[in-house]
């Protein structure tokens, strides 16, 4: 099974077309990748950037360290040092948090023509790494999902097209080869829209729910908006508010953002009793959910007054049209105490076992 899979990805990237023009793109982008501008001389510099290189190991640890209190400035140098002084295990993390550092719309390094390459560069040269490898495989599985998003998307800045057909083929290989969480979410929406692949909401319905028990916020979020205007499934303002709210709570900072917006429409729509059935519903959710593998770890943890890298408040208080005050805590009020909550649906109920990484393993947290 393992021979097969690696066939059809080899099978996958071969069917790229290589014409004169990408070609020049690729030399571009690769030039780009490697710290120039396009021959207009070297990149701005950074805080930092003169500094002494030190052993990868230690840069490698500055650098994560860095990105993880959001500190841009001071991670991309250092992972730069790595990326220029070493050819082993640091330099491939060192490729993958440079790439999510330039795809990162909400921060001031962005630059989505490396980004695409290095994601591109990780997944041509590990696409077929072991699943298993808990070294690489997650790493790699988010830089093919993230360069399918580039290809459904296009990027104009290097020449590269829309291509909605090969973009679903690096989605699926993610989603099944590595059973990659946000490849899946991408799997289900097509399913359920029927863009690019056949119309098939069982089986939409099927991964979307798996997600959701897994505590996925995306897919939270998105399958409360079902329930708010019942697509798919049946209307259900309770359930809709109950996972908008768990969706907030496992939101990554880049997520966080339209997840906020969804939760302020939902919330804004509800009666108050439905708001106090929903506190009732998202605590039994809260308990019968997987703990949150989707919260990026590797990524910002801060206060919840900043977000999205923490270059931008969030915590501003948020009202509804008629100017009430946004619950974002949906603690319910004490004279709604009593209304039952719902049922829970069959489909939501399985407990989803706790991944585990083998006992001494330290890589980074993606």
């Amino acid at each position: 099974m393992l021979a097969e899979r690696l066939k059809l990805f080899a099978t996958l990237t071969s069917k790229r077309r290589w014409t004169t023009a990408r070609a020049t793109v690729s030399a571009v982008a690769l030039a780009v990748a490697g710290g120039l501008w396009l021959g207009l001389g070297p990149a701005p510099a950074l805080a930092g950037t003169n500094a002494p290189c030190g052993p990868a190991a230690e840069m490698l640890t500055k650098g994560l360290d860095a990105y993880r209190q959001s500190r841009y400035e001071v991670a991309l140098p250092a992972l730069e040092c790595v990326l220029r002084n070493d050819d082993g295990l640091p330099k491939f993390y060192a490729e993958f948090y440079l790439a999510r550092i330039s795809s990162d719309d909400t921060a001031g390094f962005v630059d989505h023509a490396r980004a695409y390459t290095l994601f591109q560069g990780l997944s041509d040269i590990h696409g077929g790494v072991d699943p298993d490898d808990v070294r690489r495989a997650p790493f790699v599985a988010k830089a093919i999902t993230a360069v399918a998003g580039y290809v459904r998307r296009g990027l104009p800045d290097i020449g590269l097209k829309p291509d909605l057909e090969r973009a679903i083929e690096f989605t699926r290989h993610s989603a099944t080869f590595f059973n990659e969480p946000d490849a899946q979410f991408e799997l289900s929406k097509l399913h359920l829209a029927g863009q690019g692949v056949p119309l098939d909401v069982r089986l939409g319905l099927h991964y979307l729910q798996k997600l959701v028990q897994d505590s996925h916020a995306g897919a939270q979020a998105y399958l409360a908006d079902l329930h708010w205007h019942g697509k798919h499934v049946p209307v259900d303002h309770v359930r809709a508010l109950a996972l908008s709210k768990l969706a907030m709570e496992n939101a990554t900072p880049s997520d966080r953002l339209w997840i906020e917006d969804g939760y302020q429409n939902i919330f804004c729509g509800s009666q108050p009793d439905e708001r106090f059935r929903a506190v009732e519903l998202s605590g039994q959710f809260r308990r019968t959910f997987a703990r949150s593998q989707n919260v990026d770890r590797s990524g910002p943890q801060l206060p919840q007054a900043w977000a999205l890298g923490g270059r931008r408040d969030l915590g501003l208080a948020r009202n509804c049209r008629n100017g009430e005050r946004i619950d974002m805590e949906l603690r319910g009020t004490a004279a709604q105490q009593g209304a039952g909550a719902p049922p829970m649906a069959s489909t939501l109920t399985q407990q989803v076992p706790q991944q585990t990484t083998p006992t001494g393993m330290r890589v980074p947290t993606r």
